[in-house]
């Protein structure tokens, strides 16, 4: 496995994801169009919470996680189930750069590391640091098509 091309990869899934990010703003975060499960926000938050849920957790490292992230933003949940103040913007936006570094930090020389517990998502089974990061910036990027086009919904500048 190239650790420079995961790294890369990853990193560049994220910039992508900083860069749609613009023109997101309070006002704006929470709205959901017809047609549309979830809000800006929760893609956000979604995006940080599967990295720090994926790979650091089935990885055996401890995952970065605000009290009540996985509550707001894990698979299944919704913006309008919501009945806690979700974090703002800055602070995800915070979250979702930092969080470059934490991974290349944290598995820098371990991307062949098997993984205890193999995650599987359909008939996909991921067994190394490596996969689980792989499989989190293909994760990424559907997100990232996805705040594209709920920020066409609402006719977000940038």
């Amino acid at each position: 496995m190239n650790e420079k091309m995961i790294f890369d990869l990853f990193e560049f899934a994220r910039n992508n994801t900083l860069k749609v990010a613009q023109g997101i703003t309070e006002e704006n975060a929470d709205i959901i169009p017809n047609g549309y499960p979830n809000s800006l926000r929760w893609q956000l938050g979604h995006i940080y919470v599967a990295v720090e849920g994926i790979v650091f957790h089935f990885s055996n490292e401890i995952p970065n996680l605000p009290e009540g992230y996985m509550d707001l933003f894990k698979t299944g949940t919704k913006t309008t189930d919501w009945n806690a103040t979700p974090p703002s913007i800055d602070e995800l936006i915070t979250l979702l750069s930092e969080q470059v570094n934490r991974v290349k930090e944290t598995f820098a020389g371990r991307l062949e590391e098997k993984i205890a517990n193999p995650f599987t998502m359909g008939t996909l089974k991921l067994e190394t640091c490596g996969e689980l990061l792989s499989y989190t910036s293909f994760h990424e990027s559907e997100h990232i098509g996805i705040i594209k086009s709920l920020k066409n919904a609402l006719k977000v500048e940038k």
